[in-house]
């Protein structure tokens, strides 16, 4: 994964996310956009971590760590929602979320599939329109 410099000056070091190839082929388009979100996100983890940020990096680091934390609640909820999920022990499933009791997995996903499916968890299982 690679961003472009912030000056044509910069060294920028790139950061490899490995993926299979079937997985980048599923992906498409939608890897760059999540690169480009986790880049922001890692800078701005940067930024804070060397006390260096505007208040406009910062306002840039809180956009690009919304706007990817809101796909990976949707890859969550979405995979939740699988028919093969219905398998997943609510003891397991607490597990893989990081609750500490199992009873309150079952409540989350009791309330997840009470509501509509959001329009980013079809992007998340690639059926947007």
């Amino acid at each position: 994964m690679s961003t472009d410099p912030a000056h044509h000056d910069d060294h920028q070091e790139q950061l490899l996310v490995p993926l299979a190839a079937e997985d980048v082929a599923a992906l498409g388009s939608d890897s760059e956009q999540l690169a480009a979100l986790f880049a922001a996100a890692l800078h701005g983890l940067a930024l804070l971590r060397t006390g260096r940020a505007s208040a406009a990096e910062l306002a840039a680091a809180i956009e690009g760590t919304t706007g990817l934390l809101e796909r990976l609640e949707a890859v969550r909820d979405a995979s939740l929602r699988q028919p093969a999920a219905k398998d997943v022990s609510h003891a397991d499933l607490a597990k893989a979320m990081h609750l500490e009791s199992r009873a309150t997995a079952q409540s989350r996903r009791r309330t997840l599939l009470k509501k509509p499916v959001s329009d980013l968890e079809r992007w998340a299982t690639g059926t947007t329109d």
